[in-house]
């Protein structure tokens, strides 16, 4: 895929495909985000499911944190690289 002898426009275009791929993940992580149930007060009360709701906040929070602490700066770092900001017509918002 990669080797020593890569010039500056084949370099560019593996960022620009793996940009692809790293949105796709963003999105697929956003799904799963927003998928889940988010806790209630009511739900919190009753002990029987109070384990299963933490690990359901756990989760939501975790992705949540990967999405804007991580993920975000990393798209718009690589992006930022690339001539025009990459192939994508994307606002900071949508990151």
């Amino acid at each position: 895929m990669t080797g020593p002898g890569m010039s500056l426009a084949e370099a560019r275009e593996h960022v620009r495909r793996i940009l692809d791929q790293l949105e796709a993940v963003r999105c697929h992580l956003l799904g799963i985000q927003l998928s889940l149930p988010e806790p209630t007060a009511e739900r919190v009360r009753l002990a029987d499911v109070a384990d299963e709701l933490d690990a359901v906040t756990e989760l939501r929070t975790t992705i949540a944190c990967i999405l804007d602490d991580d993920l975000r700066p990393a798209l718009a770092d690589l992006r930022g690289l690339l001539p025009g900001g990459g192939t994508h017509d994307v606002r900071p918002e949508d990151l």
